[in-house]
């Protein structure tokens, strides 16, 4: 008996039409054409009104210059290497695909703003898990994280990125407990306020879901300390935020350590605190993307 080894023979897409289906049986895509278009408009948009909010080239007390970290690079007294890592493909980005797949796009992701149009306001999406893309798009981390030193793992308080955290850096997890801290950070929340994505779930319904996260090193209170139904954060908070993460990673011992959080909150992180030329650096992650970071202090 011959076996023949199936093959896949691409099909030619026309332009502007859309890919055909996976059979079942194939390996779906971890990022969809709908998806990576979502993150380019949402990059656009966040460019746009980070530039409005005058929160690009804010000075501050503390410069924070970024550049790519080589595999292995040493650093120095004032520098750390930062493995960031967006989460993976929670359901409100589903949603937030098919709702661009039916043409109901018309809303504003930085403000809020779009009502019935916006998917990310539904009360079904409160703190969303992972879907299975998602989850997939974390395992495919796990060879580059295996690879990596961290002596820190800190998370969002936020379910996708905290699972994100525990499947990726999954050699670093030992049933309920962690080879190295993972560490529950606010100042990683996602940008805050209308957005029923962006509302955490009470500290006790989540310490029970991740028991091997420390909420205590941080004081996570209760409740979600940023939530507002009625206004969006500002983004000169957002980026703030951002820089007194990154002022407290820089007090702390660890010199190598991984953050997972989410676009928002990365995208102020990489164009209004870090200082870099990098265009490949400010760019907006996919969900379930890790770039390495080489981070140096430089006092004013």
């Amino acid at each position: 008996l011959k076996i023949i080894p199936r093959c896949f023979v691409p099909v030619p897409v026309a332009p502007g039409a859309r890919p055909p289906t996976p059979a079942p049986g194939m390996a779906q895509p971890l990022h969809s054409e709908v998806a990576i278009e979502s993150t380019r408009i949402e990059s656009e948009e966040f460019q746009k009104r980070l530039q409005e909010a005058g929160a690009i080239g804010v000075c501050r007390p503390v410069r924070v210059i970024a550049s790519v970290a080589e595999p292995g690079c040493k650093v120095g007294e004032q520098e750390i290497v930062l493995h960031v890592v967006r989460h993976g493909q929670g359901f409100h980005n589903l949603l937030n695909d098919l709702y661009r797949e039916m043409g109901r796009n018309k809303f504003n992701p930085a403000t809020g703003e779009g009502g019935a149009e916006n998917p990310y306001v539904r009360p079904e999406v409160l703190d969303p898990p992972l879907t299975e893309v998602g989850r997939r798009q974390a395992r495919a981390l796990r060879p580059k994280a295996a690879g990596l030193a961290p002596e820190m793992v800190v998370v969002s308080p936020l379910a996708r990125a905290t699972q994100t955290a525990l499947i990726a850096f999954a050699h670093l997890v030992d049933g309920a407990s962690t080879k190295v801290p993972f560490i529950a950070h606010e100042a990683c929340h996602e940008i805050a306020g209308v957005h029923t994505c962006d509302r955490r779930r009470d500290l006790t319904e989540i310490r029970a879901d991740f028991p091997m996260v420390d909420y205590t090193t941080t004081g996570l209170v209760e409740s979600d300390p940023f939530w507002s139904e009625t206004q969006r954060e500002p983004l000169l908070q957002l980026a703030g935020r951002g820089y007194e993460f990154l002022l407290w990673l820089r007090a702390r011992k660890e010199r190598e350590v991984a953050v997972v959080a989410h676009f928002a909150w990365i995208f102020s992180l990489t164009n209004a605190v870090l200082e870099s030329d990098d265009p490949k650096l400010k760019a907006g992650f996919l969900t379930g993307e890790l770039r390495s970071l080489r981070l140096r202090f430089e006092d004013v």
